[in-house]
């Protein structure tokens, strides 16, 4: 195999998201040698996210104020009894490829290489497999960190099996009167997941996510949606700027650390279960992964790389992991007629008290 590697780096991060320039960034930073690659031409199109994040992430990332399109103060949840509740839940709407391309400029100005259309077709104990344009060739890298999300190529070079996932479709729509909070809805109909509106001033994102099992009805199901909003008087019309979908892991991986490879953001499951959130996350552990990695590089010693599974289950591992035990307690009674869905509701979305109550005892 030797003899095809072309180039060299210390280290190679695979995805230019929010987890993988975050992981560029903090490995730079302390004088490495790094490669970002992402597959997509452009830093961050095709948007595939509700952009909504906490305002913690403030103090973790840098990036341009001009990517906050606004900032909303209160999130709603509206349950199917007509009931509903207001939740202090501060956070920024933002535009997503601002976003990430300013995450993507702050590693390569702390020196990371960045290559766009460029694949990873596999990876391996001494480096990555790239397709770019007409070529194909090995990079030689002593650390890799996996960012390439859910649908993970360096997972799959692992051997490991896909995470539960949701399935979501989003459209952006016109907005006629500005708001600042979220709305959450929640309908019998939206199994496993739940319906969002998300302002952008002029604008909203209104998507729902369920279980893989339903993808099919989700066209369906966001004309079901986008009909409530406007029977609500919550739009007086749907003007439908753009379309998106994909998918959001649901549980956290067991081992994201395998050799010289680590794991980070939607490849590690570092979105919430619940709310399907990971932003934030993806961030933290970016970091976490690129400043332990340039450590154990610096050092010479890889065994420094285990620090990193042990200090983002520190930091998140047990909200994903109680948020998993929520889940699945969601999705087994969702379809049972004894269980009245409004309290199931109450006692599996992260906002309730009822949410908390197992938290001392799990």
């Amino acid at each position: 195999m030797a003899e095809y590697l072309k180039s060299s780096y210390d280290l190679i991060v695979i995805g230019a998201g929010p987890a993988g320039s975050s992981a560029a960034r903090a490995a730079a930073q302390r004088g490495i040698r790094v490669l970002l690659i992402e597959q997509r031409q452009r830093i961050g199109i095709p948007v595939q996210c509700a952009e909504w994040v906490s305002q913690w992430i403030s103090h973790h990332a840098s990036f341009d104020s001009k990517a906050v399109i606004q900032s909303v103060d209160e999130m709603i949840v509206h349950l199917p009894e007509g009931n509903d509740f207001k939740f202090k839940n501060p956070g920024y709407m933002l535009d997503r490829s601002l976003f990430d391309k300013g995450l993507a400029t702050s590693a390569i100005l702390s020196g990371a290489e960045l290559l766009t259309e460029t694949k990873a077709l596999q990876t391996s104990s001494e480096g990555i497999l790239v397709h770019q344009g007409t070529k194909e060739e090995w990079i030689k890298a002593k650390v890799i960190i996996g960012a390439d999300g859910v649908h993970s190529t360096v997972v799959r070079s692992t051997g490991k099996p896909p995470l539960k996932q949701l399935v979501a479709l989003q459209y952006e729509v016109a907005l006629f009167e500005p708001q600042s909070h979220t709305d959450i809805y929640f309908h019998p109909v939206y199994e496993g997941g739940y319906a969002w509106f998300f302002p952008k001033r002029n604008r909203a994102n209104a998507g729902i996510g369920v279980i893989p099992s339903k993808t099919g009805l989700l066209p369906k199901l966001l004309n079901h949606f986008l009909t409530h909003l406007k029977d609500s008087r919550k739009l007086p019309r749907i003007e439908i700027l753009s379309k998106t979908g994909g998918s959001i892991p649901c549980e956290p991986r067991e081992q994201t650390v395998y050799g010289n490879i680590l794991l980070v953001g939607d490849a590690a499951g570092h979105a919430h279960p619940i709310t399907g959130a990971g932003i934030l996350n993806a961030v933290l552990g970016g970091t976490m992964a690129g400043t332990i990695g340039a450590e154990a590089i610096i050092r010479e010693d890889l065994d420094l790389l285990k620090n990193y599974e042990t200090e983002w289950r520190e930091a998140f591992g047990k909200s994903l992991q109680y948020g998993l035990f929520k889940r699945n307690f969601l999705e087994e009674n969702w379809n049972r007629r004894e269980i009245d869905f409004n309290d199931l509701v109450r006692k599996s979305w992260v906002g309730f008290k009822e949410y908390h109550k197992e938290r001392s005892v799990w």
